[in-house]
Protein backbone atom coordinates (compact mmCIF):
# COMPACT_ATOMS: atom_id res chain seq x y z
CA UNK A 1 0.00 0.00 0.00
CA UNK A 2 1.11 3.54 -0.67
CA UNK A 3 2.54 5.22 2.39
CA UNK A 4 0.62 7.98 4.12
CA UNK A 5 0.91 11.40 2.54
CA UNK A 6 3.35 13.40 4.63
CA UNK A 7 1.20 16.37 5.41
CA UNK A 8 1.29 16.66 9.14
CA UNK A 9 3.44 19.76 9.26
CA UNK A 10 3.96 22.97 7.37
CA UNK A 11 1.86 23.94 4.41
CA UNK A 12 0.37 20.43 4.14
CA UNK A 13 -1.12 20.33 7.64
CA UNK A 14 -4.49 21.52 6.41
CA UNK A 15 -4.87 18.25 4.52
CA UNK A 16 -5.30 16.39 7.82
CA UNK A 17 -8.32 18.44 8.84
CA UNK A 18 -11.21 16.01 9.09
CA UNK A 19 -13.68 18.79 8.44
CA UNK A 20 -13.03 18.18 4.74
CA UNK A 21 -15.50 15.33 5.09
CA UNK A 22 -18.25 17.96 5.13
CA UNK A 23 -17.70 18.57 1.40
CA UNK A 24 -18.90 15.16 0.10
CA UNK A 25 -21.63 14.99 2.75
CA UNK A 26 -22.96 18.40 1.73
CA UNK A 27 -22.70 17.50 -1.97
CA UNK A 28 -24.61 14.27 -1.52
CA UNK A 29 -27.34 15.91 0.56
CA UNK A 30 -27.88 18.70 -1.98
CA UNK A 31 -28.00 16.19 -4.83
CA UNK A 32 -30.45 13.97 -2.97
CA UNK A 33 -32.77 16.82 -1.96
CA UNK A 34 -32.85 18.27 -5.48
CA UNK A 35 -33.45 14.80 -6.94
CA UNK A 36 -36.32 14.11 -4.54
CA UNK A 37 -37.90 17.47 -5.35
CA UNK A 38 -37.64 16.80 -9.08
CA UNK A 39 -39.12 13.31 -8.84
CA UNK A 40 -42.74 14.15 -8.24
CA UNK A 41 -43.94 11.94 -9.81
CA UNK A 42 -41.02 9.56 -9.83
CA UNK A 43 -39.22 9.01 -13.11
CA UNK A 44 -35.99 7.36 -14.17
CA UNK A 45 -33.33 8.02 -16.77
CA UNK A 46 -33.80 4.64 -18.44
CA UNK A 47 -37.03 2.91 -19.43
CA UNK A 48 -35.56 -0.46 -18.40
CA UNK A 49 -35.97 0.60 -14.77
CA UNK A 50 -39.67 -0.11 -15.14
CA UNK A 51 -38.90 -3.66 -16.26
CA UNK A 52 -37.41 -4.34 -12.82
CA UNK A 53 -40.35 -2.68 -11.08
CA UNK A 54 -42.84 -4.76 -13.09
CA UNK A 55 -40.80 -7.89 -12.34
CA UNK A 56 -40.97 -7.12 -8.63
CA UNK A 57 -44.75 -6.72 -8.89
CA UNK A 58 -44.94 -10.06 -10.71
CA UNK A 59 -43.02 -11.80 -7.91
CA UNK A 60 -45.24 -10.23 -5.25
CA UNK A 61 -48.62 -10.69 -6.94
CA UNK A 62 -48.11 -13.63 -9.27
CA UNK A 63 -50.19 -14.17 -12.37
CA UNK A 64 -48.99 -13.23 -15.84
CA UNK A 65 -47.63 -9.97 -17.20
CA UNK A 66 -48.74 -8.43 -20.48
CA UNK A 67 -45.86 -10.11 -22.28
CA UNK A 68 -47.22 -13.54 -21.39
CA UNK A 69 -44.53 -14.23 -18.78
CA UNK A 70 -45.30 -15.87 -15.43
CA UNK A 71 -41.77 -15.32 -14.10
CA UNK A 72 -39.60 -12.18 -14.18
CA UNK A 73 -37.72 -11.51 -17.41
CA UNK A 74 -35.63 -8.75 -18.92
CA UNK A 75 -33.70 -7.75 -15.78
CA UNK A 76 -29.93 -8.24 -15.64
CA UNK A 77 -29.31 -7.99 -11.89
CA UNK A 78 -31.08 -10.46 -9.63
CA UNK A 79 -29.74 -8.75 -6.48
CA UNK A 80 -31.21 -5.43 -7.59
CA UNK A 81 -34.49 -7.15 -8.44
CA UNK A 82 -34.67 -8.84 -5.04
CA UNK A 83 -33.97 -5.58 -3.19
CA UNK A 84 -36.70 -3.74 -5.11
CA UNK A 85 -39.07 -6.65 -4.39
CA UNK A 86 -38.32 -6.49 -0.65
CA UNK A 87 -38.91 -2.73 -0.51
CA UNK A 88 -41.96 -2.58 -2.80
CA UNK A 89 -44.55 -3.75 -0.23
CA UNK A 90 -43.43 -0.97 2.10
CA UNK A 91 -43.19 1.94 -0.33
CA UNK A 92 -44.64 0.88 -3.67
CA UNK A 93 -42.68 -0.25 -6.72
CA UNK A 94 -41.45 3.09 -8.16
CA UNK A 95 -40.75 4.52 -4.72
CA UNK A 96 -38.82 1.38 -3.76
CA UNK A 97 -36.63 1.58 -6.85
CA UNK A 98 -36.01 5.30 -6.33
CA UNK A 99 -35.18 4.84 -2.63
CA UNK A 100 -32.84 2.00 -3.47
CA UNK A 101 -31.08 4.28 -5.96
CA UNK A 102 -30.48 6.91 -3.26
CA UNK A 103 -29.25 4.29 -0.79
CA UNK A 104 -26.88 2.77 -3.36
CA UNK A 105 -25.57 6.23 -4.20
CA UNK A 106 -24.88 6.80 -0.50
CA UNK A 107 -23.15 3.42 -0.20
CA UNK A 108 -21.06 4.27 -3.24
CA UNK A 109 -20.05 7.67 -1.82
CA UNK A 110 -19.12 6.21 1.58
CA UNK A 111 -17.26 3.32 -0.05
CA UNK A 112 -15.37 5.68 -2.35
CA UNK A 113 -14.39 7.92 0.56
CA UNK A 114 -13.11 4.98 2.59
CA UNK A 115 -11.27 3.54 -0.40
CA UNK A 116 -9.47 6.78 -1.17
CA UNK A 117 -8.70 7.45 2.49
CA UNK A 118 -7.33 3.93 2.95
CA UNK A 119 -4.67 4.76 0.36
CA UNK A 120 -3.77 8.41 0.88
CA UNK A 121 -4.82 8.97 4.52
CA UNK A 122 -5.69 12.52 3.52
CA UNK A 123 -9.20 13.83 4.30
CA UNK A 124 -8.64 16.56 1.71
CA UNK A 125 -7.77 14.23 -1.17
CA UNK A 126 -10.51 11.80 -0.15
CA UNK A 127 -13.08 14.59 -0.05
CA UNK A 128 -12.06 15.95 -3.44
CA UNK A 129 -12.10 12.50 -4.98
CA UNK A 130 -15.52 11.66 -3.54
CA UNK A 131 -17.08 14.92 -4.72
CA UNK A 132 -15.64 14.36 -8.19
CA UNK A 133 -16.91 10.78 -8.02
CA UNK A 134 -20.44 12.08 -7.48
CA UNK A 135 -20.46 14.95 -9.97
CA UNK A 136 -18.14 13.96 -12.81
CA UNK A 137 -19.78 13.72 -16.22
CA UNK A 138 -23.04 11.71 -15.88
CA UNK A 139 -22.22 9.89 -12.64
CA UNK A 140 -25.33 11.11 -10.84
CA UNK A 141 -27.39 10.27 -13.93
CA UNK A 142 -26.08 6.71 -13.68
CA UNK A 143 -26.50 6.44 -9.93
CA UNK A 144 -30.16 7.42 -10.24
CA UNK A 145 -30.99 5.69 -13.54
CA UNK A 146 -33.25 3.13 -11.85
CA UNK A 147 -31.03 0.19 -12.77
CA UNK A 148 -28.30 -1.67 -10.89
CA UNK A 149 -25.53 0.74 -11.96
CA UNK A 150 -25.29 2.46 -8.58
CA UNK A 151 -25.31 -0.89 -6.79
CA UNK A 152 -22.48 -2.12 -9.03
CA UNK A 153 -20.46 1.06 -8.45
CA UNK A 154 -20.92 0.69 -4.69
CA UNK A 155 -19.89 -2.98 -4.84
CA UNK A 156 -16.72 -2.14 -6.77
CA UNK A 157 -15.77 0.68 -4.38
CA UNK A 158 -16.29 -1.46 -1.29
CA UNK A 159 -14.52 -4.47 -2.79
CA UNK A 160 -11.47 -2.32 -3.51
CA UNK A 161 -11.63 -0.86 -0.01
CA UNK A 162 -11.83 -4.29 1.62
CA UNK A 163 -8.84 -5.42 -0.44
CA UNK A 164 -6.74 -2.38 0.44
CA UNK A 165 -7.59 -2.63 4.14
CA UNK A 166 -7.09 -6.42 4.15
CA UNK A 167 -10.61 -7.15 5.36
CA UNK A 168 -10.82 -10.52 3.69
CA UNK A 169 -14.00 -11.90 5.22
CA UNK A 170 -16.40 -9.13 4.08
CA UNK A 171 -14.53 -9.11 0.77
CA UNK A 172 -15.30 -12.82 0.36
CA UNK A 173 -19.01 -12.24 0.95
CA UNK A 174 -18.99 -9.43 -1.60
CA UNK A 175 -17.11 -11.57 -4.12
CA UNK A 176 -19.89 -14.15 -3.89
CA UNK A 177 -22.57 -11.53 -4.54
CA UNK A 178 -20.94 -9.50 -7.34
CA UNK A 179 -21.77 -11.86 -10.24
CA UNK A 180 -25.45 -11.48 -9.34
CA UNK A 181 -25.16 -7.69 -9.20
CA UNK A 182 -23.77 -7.45 -12.72
CA UNK A 183 -22.60 -10.42 -14.81
CA UNK A 184 -19.32 -8.81 -15.88
CA UNK A 185 -18.33 -8.46 -12.22
CA UNK A 186 -17.79 -12.23 -12.33
CA UNK A 187 -14.41 -11.48 -13.94
CA UNK A 188 -13.46 -9.15 -11.10
CA UNK A 189 -14.59 -11.80 -8.61
CA UNK A 190 -12.36 -14.41 -10.26
CA UNK A 191 -9.34 -12.09 -10.17
CA UNK A 192 -9.98 -11.34 -6.48
CA UNK A 193 -10.31 -15.04 -5.66
CA UNK A 194 -7.02 -15.75 -7.42
CA UNK A 195 -5.29 -12.90 -5.60
CA UNK A 196 -6.54 -13.94 -2.15
CA UNK A 197 -5.63 -17.56 -2.79
CA UNK A 198 -2.12 -16.58 -3.82
CA UNK A 199 -1.47 -14.17 -0.96
CA UNK A 200 -2.82 -16.69 1.58
CA UNK A 201 -1.23 -19.74 -0.04
CA UNK A 202 0.60 -20.56 3.20
CA UNK A 203 -2.60 -20.37 5.25
CA UNK A 204 -4.79 -23.10 3.79
CA UNK A 205 -7.39 -22.98 6.57
CA UNK A 206 -8.01 -19.26 5.92
CA UNK A 207 -8.43 -19.93 2.19
CA UNK A 208 -11.01 -22.61 2.99
CA UNK A 209 -12.91 -20.19 5.23
CA UNK A 210 -12.95 -17.47 2.58
CA UNK A 211 -13.98 -19.85 -0.20
CA UNK A 212 -16.76 -21.20 2.04
CA UNK A 213 -17.95 -17.66 2.74
CA UNK A 214 -18.13 -16.60 -0.88
CA UNK A 215 -19.69 -19.90 -1.98
CA UNK A 216 -22.38 -19.63 0.69
CA UNK A 217 -23.44 -16.26 -0.72
CA UNK A 218 -23.13 -17.35 -4.35
CA UNK A 219 -25.10 -20.57 -3.81
CA UNK A 220 -27.94 -18.82 -1.99
CA UNK A 221 -28.21 -16.10 -4.62
CA UNK A 222 -27.88 -18.64 -7.41
CA UNK A 223 -30.74 -20.73 -6.03
CA UNK A 224 -32.94 -17.67 -5.51
CA UNK A 225 -32.16 -16.38 -8.99
CA UNK A 226 -32.99 -19.72 -10.60
CA UNK A 227 -36.15 -20.15 -8.52
CA UNK A 228 -37.62 -16.73 -9.29
CA UNK A 229 -36.35 -16.17 -12.84
CA UNK A 230 -35.78 -19.67 -14.25
CA UNK A 231 -32.12 -19.04 -15.02
CA UNK A 232 -28.87 -18.13 -13.30
CA UNK A 233 -27.32 -16.07 -16.09
CA UNK A 234 -29.71 -13.46 -17.49
CA UNK A 235 -30.39 -13.77 -21.25
CA UNK A 236 -30.52 -9.99 -21.64
CA UNK A 237 -26.92 -9.87 -22.90
CA UNK A 238 -27.73 -12.40 -25.63
CA UNK A 239 -30.78 -10.37 -26.69
CA UNK A 240 -28.79 -7.16 -26.97
CA UNK A 241 -25.86 -8.85 -28.72
CA UNK A 242 -28.18 -10.23 -31.41
CA UNK A 243 -30.20 -7.04 -31.93
CA UNK A 244 -27.49 -4.38 -31.83
CA UNK A 245 -24.47 -6.14 -33.33
CA UNK A 246 -23.69 -4.11 -36.46
CA UNK A 247 -19.88 -4.08 -36.42
CA UNK A 248 -17.86 -6.22 -38.80
CA UNK A 249 -16.13 -9.23 -37.18
CA UNK A 250 -12.61 -7.77 -37.60
CA UNK A 251 -11.21 -7.83 -34.06
CA UNK A 252 -8.90 -4.85 -34.53
CA UNK A 253 -11.78 -2.69 -35.75
CA UNK A 254 -14.01 -3.84 -32.92
CA UNK A 255 -11.32 -3.16 -30.31
CA UNK A 256 -10.65 0.25 -31.83
CA UNK A 257 -14.36 1.03 -31.68
CA UNK A 258 -14.55 -0.06 -28.04
CA UNK A 259 -11.55 2.12 -27.19
CA UNK A 260 -13.11 5.05 -29.06
CA UNK A 261 -16.25 4.74 -26.97
CA UNK A 262 -14.11 4.96 -23.83
CA UNK A 263 -12.43 8.14 -25.07
CA UNK A 264 -15.77 9.65 -26.13
CA UNK A 265 -17.47 8.91 -22.83
CA UNK A 266 -16.29 12.05 -21.02
CA UNK A 267 -14.70 9.67 -18.52
CA UNK A 268 -11.34 9.14 -20.21
CA UNK A 269 -9.52 11.74 -18.09
CA UNK A 270 -10.75 10.13 -14.90
CA UNK A 271 -10.14 6.56 -16.07
CA UNK A 272 -6.58 7.47 -17.11
CA UNK A 273 -5.68 7.37 -13.43
CA UNK A 274 -5.83 3.57 -13.58
CA UNK A 275 -2.25 3.49 -14.91
CA UNK A 276 -1.16 4.07 -11.29
CA UNK A 277 -3.09 1.12 -9.89
CA UNK A 278 -0.28 -1.48 -10.13
CA UNK A 279 1.56 0.45 -7.39
CA UNK A 280 -1.16 -0.55 -4.92
CA UNK A 281 -1.75 -3.81 -3.09
CA UNK A 282 -3.47 -6.00 -5.67
CA UNK A 283 -3.84 -2.99 -7.92
CA UNK A 284 -3.04 -5.04 -11.02
CA UNK A 285 -6.42 -6.73 -10.50
CA UNK A 286 -8.35 -3.56 -11.30
CA UNK A 287 -6.27 -2.76 -14.37
CA UNK A 288 -6.44 -6.36 -15.62
CA UNK A 289 -10.20 -6.37 -15.10
CA UNK A 290 -10.56 -3.22 -17.21
CA UNK A 291 -8.43 -4.68 -20.01
CA UNK A 292 -10.38 -7.96 -20.04
CA UNK A 293 -13.64 -6.02 -19.96
CA UNK A 294 -12.57 -3.95 -22.96
CA UNK A 295 -11.45 -7.02 -24.93
CA UNK A 296 -14.60 -9.02 -24.17
CA UNK A 297 -16.75 -6.01 -25.07
CA UNK A 298 -14.92 -5.75 -28.39
CA UNK A 299 -15.48 -9.43 -29.11
CA UNK A 300 -19.15 -9.54 -28.11
CA UNK A 301 -20.81 -6.14 -28.53
CA UNK A 302 -18.58 -3.03 -28.62
CA UNK A 303 -21.54 -0.69 -29.17
CA UNK A 304 -22.87 -1.72 -25.74
CA UNK A 305 -20.26 0.60 -24.23
CA UNK A 306 -22.20 3.46 -25.80
CA UNK A 307 -25.63 2.35 -24.58
CA UNK A 308 -27.48 4.36 -21.93
CA UNK A 309 -24.85 7.08 -21.83
CA UNK A 310 -21.89 4.68 -21.43
CA UNK A 311 -23.31 3.24 -18.24
CA UNK A 312 -21.14 0.10 -18.25
CA UNK A 313 -18.00 2.23 -17.97
CA UNK A 314 -19.07 3.95 -14.76
CA UNK A 315 -18.16 0.97 -12.58
CA UNK A 316 -14.53 1.87 -13.35
CA UNK A 317 -14.79 5.41 -11.99
CA UNK A 318 -13.70 4.36 -8.45
CA UNK A 319 -10.58 2.73 -9.94
CA UNK A 320 -9.70 5.82 -11.95
CA UNK A 321 -10.10 8.12 -8.96
CA UNK A 322 -8.09 5.70 -6.83
CA UNK A 323 -5.26 5.91 -9.34
CA UNK A 324 -5.24 9.70 -9.35
CA UNK A 325 -5.34 9.76 -5.57
CA UNK A 326 -2.36 7.39 -5.53
CA UNK A 327 -0.45 9.70 -7.86
CA UNK A 328 -1.14 12.66 -5.60
CA UNK A 329 0.14 10.62 -2.68
CA UNK A 330 3.45 10.14 -4.45
CA UNK A 331 3.68 13.67 -5.87
CA UNK A 332 2.45 16.26 -3.38
CA UNK A 333 2.92 19.02 -5.93
CA UNK A 334 -0.25 17.99 -7.76
CA UNK A 335 -2.42 18.01 -4.62
CA UNK A 336 -3.75 21.54 -5.37
CA UNK A 337 -4.82 20.23 -8.77
CA UNK A 338 -7.39 18.07 -6.97
CA UNK A 339 -9.03 21.19 -5.58
CA UNK A 340 -9.05 22.82 -9.01
CA UNK A 341 -10.56 19.72 -10.63
CA UNK A 342 -13.20 19.47 -7.91
CA UNK A 343 -14.20 23.12 -8.36
CA UNK A 344 -14.33 22.77 -12.15
CA UNK A 345 -16.45 19.60 -11.96
CA UNK A 346 -18.80 21.26 -9.47
CA UNK A 347 -19.16 24.30 -11.74
CA UNK A 348 -19.84 22.21 -14.85
CA UNK A 349 -22.35 19.84 -13.19
CA UNK A 350 -25.38 22.21 -13.05
CA UNK A 351 -25.12 22.98 -16.77
CA UNK A 352 -24.23 19.48 -17.94
CA UNK A 353 -24.74 16.52 -15.59
CA UNK A 354 -27.85 17.89 -13.91
CA UNK A 355 -29.39 19.17 -17.14
CA UNK A 356 -28.87 15.78 -18.77
CA UNK A 357 -30.44 14.07 -15.76
CA UNK A 358 -33.51 16.32 -15.93
CA UNK A 359 -33.83 15.79 -19.68
CA UNK A 360 -33.69 12.00 -19.35
CA UNK A 361 -36.23 11.79 -16.54
CA UNK A 362 -38.57 14.24 -18.27
CA UNK A 363 -38.36 12.20 -21.47
CA UNK A 364 -39.38 9.01 -19.67
CA UNK A 365 -42.03 10.82 -17.62
CA UNK A 366 -43.66 11.81 -20.92
CA UNK A 367 -44.61 8.16 -21.47
CA UNK A 368 -47.53 8.52 -19.06
CA UNK A 369 -49.97 10.32 -21.39
CA UNK A 370 -49.05 7.89 -24.19
CA UNK A 371 -49.80 4.90 -21.97
CA UNK A 372 -53.06 6.45 -20.75
CA UNK A 373 -54.22 7.17 -24.30
CA UNK A 374 -53.50 3.58 -25.34
CA UNK A 375 -55.33 2.22 -22.31
CA UNK A 376 -58.37 4.34 -23.10
CA UNK A 377 -58.45 3.77 -26.86
CA UNK A 378 -57.01 0.35 -27.67
CA UNK A 379 -59.17 -2.76 -27.15
CA UNK A 380 -58.48 -5.57 -24.72
CA UNK A 381 -56.39 -8.21 -26.39
CA UNK A 382 -54.68 -5.65 -28.64
CA UNK A 383 -51.36 -7.06 -29.82
CA UNK A 384 -48.76 -4.32 -29.53
CA UNK A 385 -45.20 -4.25 -30.85
CA UNK A 386 -42.85 -2.24 -28.65
CA UNK A 387 -39.13 -1.62 -28.20
CA UNK A 388 -39.00 0.12 -24.79
CA UNK A 389 -40.53 -2.67 -22.79
CA UNK A 390 -40.59 -1.10 -19.31
CA UNK A 391 -43.04 1.69 -18.55
CA UNK A 392 -45.90 0.73 -20.86
CA UNK A 393 -45.93 -2.92 -19.73
CA UNK A 394 -45.89 -1.87 -16.07
CA UNK A 395 -48.49 0.88 -16.38
CA UNK A 396 -51.01 -1.13 -18.37
CA UNK A 397 -50.79 -4.07 -15.97
CA UNK A 398 -50.35 -2.49 -12.53
CA UNK A 399 -51.62 1.11 -12.77
CA UNK A 400 -54.49 1.15 -15.28
CA UNK A 401 -57.95 0.73 -13.74
CA UNK A 402 -59.00 -1.86 -14.58
CA UNK A 403 -55.73 -3.51 -15.71
CA UNK A 404 -55.64 -3.75 -19.48
CA UNK A 405 -55.23 -7.18 -21.03
CA UNK A 406 -52.89 -6.21 -23.83
CA UNK A 407 -50.56 -8.66 -25.52
CA UNK A 408 -47.22 -6.86 -25.79
CA UNK A 409 -44.33 -8.08 -27.92
CA UNK A 410 -40.85 -6.75 -27.22
CA UNK A 411 -39.09 -6.53 -30.58
CA UNK A 412 -35.63 -6.59 -28.94
CA UNK A 413 -36.30 -9.71 -26.90
CA UNK A 414 -35.72 -8.59 -23.31
CA UNK A 415 -39.33 -9.32 -22.36
CA UNK A 416 -40.19 -11.56 -25.33
CA UNK A 417 -37.39 -14.16 -25.38
CA UNK A 418 -38.75 -15.77 -28.55
CA UNK A 419 -37.70 -12.64 -30.46
CA UNK A 420 -34.03 -13.35 -29.73
CA UNK A 421 -34.07 -16.31 -32.13
CA UNK A 422 -35.03 -14.09 -35.09
CA UNK A 423 -32.22 -11.65 -34.43
CA UNK A 424 -29.69 -14.43 -33.92
CA UNK A 425 -30.73 -15.98 -37.24
CA UNK A 426 -31.25 -12.81 -39.29
CA UNK A 427 -30.02 -9.58 -37.68
CA UNK A 428 -26.67 -10.65 -36.23
CA UNK A 429 -25.32 -12.54 -39.29
CA UNK A 430 -26.18 -9.56 -41.53
CA UNK A 431 -24.59 -7.08 -39.09
CA UNK A 432 -27.90 -5.26 -38.81
CA UNK A 433 -28.54 -4.92 -42.55
CA UNK A 434 -31.45 -7.38 -42.42
CA UNK A 435 -32.86 -6.28 -39.08
CA UNK A 436 -36.00 -5.18 -40.92
CA UNK A 437 -36.59 -8.80 -41.94
CA UNK A 438 -36.34 -9.96 -38.32
CA UNK A 439 -38.74 -7.23 -37.19
CA UNK A 440 -41.14 -8.26 -39.96
CA UNK A 441 -40.99 -11.92 -38.92
CA UNK A 442 -41.56 -11.05 -35.26
CA UNK A 443 -44.52 -8.83 -36.16
CA UNK A 444 -46.05 -11.45 -38.50
CA UNK A 445 -45.60 -14.45 -36.21
CA UNK A 446 -47.07 -12.53 -33.27
CA UNK A 447 -49.90 -11.07 -35.39
CA UNK A 448 -49.30 -7.54 -34.09
CA UNK A 449 -51.97 -4.90 -34.61
CA UNK A 450 -50.34 -1.81 -33.12
CA UNK A 451 -46.87 -0.46 -32.44
CA UNK A 452 -45.51 2.05 -29.94
CA UNK A 453 -42.32 3.57 -31.34
CA UNK A 454 -40.16 6.44 -30.12
CA UNK A 455 -39.89 9.18 -32.72
CA UNK A 456 -36.13 9.39 -32.37
CA UNK A 457 -33.10 8.18 -34.31
CA UNK A 458 -32.33 4.49 -34.11
CA UNK A 459 -35.67 3.41 -32.67
CA UNK A 460 -37.64 5.44 -35.16
CA UNK A 461 -36.25 3.15 -37.86
CA UNK A 462 -38.65 0.41 -36.72
CA UNK A 463 -41.47 2.26 -38.47
CA UNK A 464 -39.47 2.17 -41.69
CA UNK A 465 -38.64 -1.51 -41.21
CA UNK A 466 -42.36 -2.31 -41.15
CA UNK A 467 -43.12 -0.15 -44.18
CA UNK A 468 -40.24 -1.74 -46.07
CA UNK A 469 -41.70 -5.18 -45.33
CA UNK A 470 -45.04 -4.12 -46.81
CA UNK A 471 -46.99 -3.31 -43.65
CA UNK A 472 -49.54 -0.52 -43.70
CA UNK A 473 -48.47 1.80 -40.89
CA UNK A 474 -51.11 4.32 -39.80
CA UNK A 475 -50.22 6.98 -37.23
CA UNK A 476 -53.05 7.19 -34.67
CA UNK A 477 -51.24 8.98 -31.83
CA UNK A 478 -48.79 11.56 -33.22
CA UNK A 479 -46.05 12.87 -30.98
CA UNK A 480 -43.34 14.97 -32.57
CA UNK A 481 -40.69 14.43 -29.88
CA UNK A 482 -41.77 11.27 -28.06
CA UNK A 483 -43.50 7.94 -28.36
CA UNK A 484 -46.04 7.51 -31.15
CA UNK A 485 -48.74 4.87 -31.61
CA UNK A 486 -49.39 3.23 -34.95
CA UNK A 487 -52.07 0.93 -36.22
CA UNK A 488 -50.59 -1.88 -38.30
CA UNK A 489 -52.04 -3.89 -41.14
CA UNK A 490 -49.98 -6.84 -42.37
CA UNK A 491 -48.94 -7.02 -46.01
CA UNK A 492 -51.14 -8.96 -48.40
CA UNK A 493 -49.79 -12.43 -49.01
Amino acid sequence: MVEKLENTTGKWSYLDNKYWLILPIFTFLILSIETIIHNNPISFCVDDAWITIANAELILHGGMDNYGNTIPSGATSSVHLFLVTLLAPLFGGPQASFLLGVVCAALYAVGLWRLLFSVCRSPFLSACGTVVGLLASLTWWQLMNGLETGLAMAAVAWAAYFLQSQRNRPLAFLIGAMPFIRPELSVLSLFLIFYLSWTLRHNFSEIVKLISSLLSVAIVLGILTWYFTGHIISPTAAAKAAYFNEVQPNFNKRLTLAFNFVTESRLSYFLAGMVMLPTLRGGWIYLAYFIVFLIVSAITLPVALFHNEYRYLYTFVPFGLLGWCTMATYARQIVPVFAIVMVCVAMIFPTQGWVDYLAATNWNRAQKPVAEWAEQNLPDGARILIHDAGYFGWHSRYVATPPRKFVIIDVVGLKTPSAIHYHEQITAPSRGQDRWKAVDRIARDNMVQYAIIANVGFWGDIEQYLRRAGWTVELIYPNRVGYQIFKLTPPQK
